[in-house]
């Protein structure tokens, strides 16, 4: 346990800390935040999703796991919503994305480089299909439901125009027609995908080091701790439950699933806070904290 937690989630879990050094150090502020969440929003995440999907071996993937691993994260994405809506008091736009904070983990930019650092390619197979699952069903579907809350005031036709051009969407599409088809990137396009995804992971959690280096006056901390346990205590075991009781599932295919779900909240959610002005500070910290204590839970559900 002690190696994975020094030589898998110490050096990714590090960036996010230096970011916040510099930002209480005051070499980066908010203003530098944004601009760089804005990058990858618009070019780190949609280079990302392209060579995913499109390298993804979808007819290999296991349909009753991720059956399995998608009703989990319905449960909670539900259970986020209404605990933030109605207990919390949250605005609906902050409601639905810490929904998504507790049922979309940190896989991309967390789990899958930890996973490969340890176990290697192989073992990482289950993770990239919940991850294609994930940016098909969760993330297109959040960013769906966020432009149409933002744009009620629209036209149909305005509102539709909004969504099918967001480009994270364009990227799921144009990834999708790649891995199905099975057709390859032209090599000059994937190079450039690849330097430029590349620095998806590690500028995101920049970012949220430099957000969370911000001083919050009266910051309630109630809202961040109940995702927090949510989502690396409850997740996991009712992961286990499912793919153990109800699905029977071979090792192979549950210890990653279970890994997957006992990561962080998504940094996705942090980044769609930010580029649709929701407020960041409960997720922020949802993020900081289940990034903190998953250090634990990762390490625990690797060694299994």
């Amino acid at each position: 346990m002690i190696d994975h937690f020094l030589n898998g989630v110490l050096p990714i879990f590090s960036i996010g800390v230096l970011g916040f050094l510099l930002g209480k150090r005051h070499i980066f502020n908010f203003e530098a935040a944004m601009v760089l969440n804005k990058f990858v929003m618009l070019i780190g995440v949609p280079s990302l999703i392209i060579l995913l999907l499109s390298k993804a071996p979808i007819s290999e993937f296991n349909f009753q796991m991720l059956s399995g691993y998608f009703f989990t994260e319905l449960v909670l994405y539900l259970t986020g919503i209404l605990i933030s809506k109605f207990i919390f008091q949250r605005e609906t736009k902050e409601a639905v994305l810490i929904g998504l904070c507790i049922a979309l983990t940190n896989h991309v930019l967390f789990v899958l480089p930890i996973a490969e650092t340890l176990f290697g390619t192989e073992y990482t197979k289950p993770i990239i299909a919940i991850i294609t699952m994930d940016g098909l069903v969760l993330f297109a579907g959040t960013i769906i439901l966020l432009d149409f809350l933002e744009t009620q005031d629209l036209t149909v036709a305005d509102t539709f125009k909004k969504i099918i051009f967001n480009p994270p969407l364009i990227a799921l599409l144009i990834g999708l027609v790649f891995g199905l088809s099975r057709s390859k990137i032209p090599v000059s396009i994937e190079v450039f995908l690849n330097a430029v995804a590349v620095s998806a992971s590690p500028v995101l959690l920049f970012s949220l080091g430099i957000i969370l280096s911000r001083p919050y006056k009266e910051v309630n901390l109630a809202l961040p701790l109940t995702i927090t346990f949510i989502k690396l205590v409850i997740h996991p075991i009712f992961a286990g439950i499912v793919f153990t009781a109800a699905l029977a599932l071979p090792t192979e295919l549950k210890n990653p699933a279970i890994m997957t779900a006992a990561a962080p909240c998504g940094l996705m959610s942090f980044m769609l806070a930010l580029n649709y002005k929701v407020k960041v500070d409960v997720i922020a910290r949802a993020v900081l904290i289940s990034s903190v204590g998953s250090t634990i839970t990762i390490s625990l559900a690797a060694a299994l």
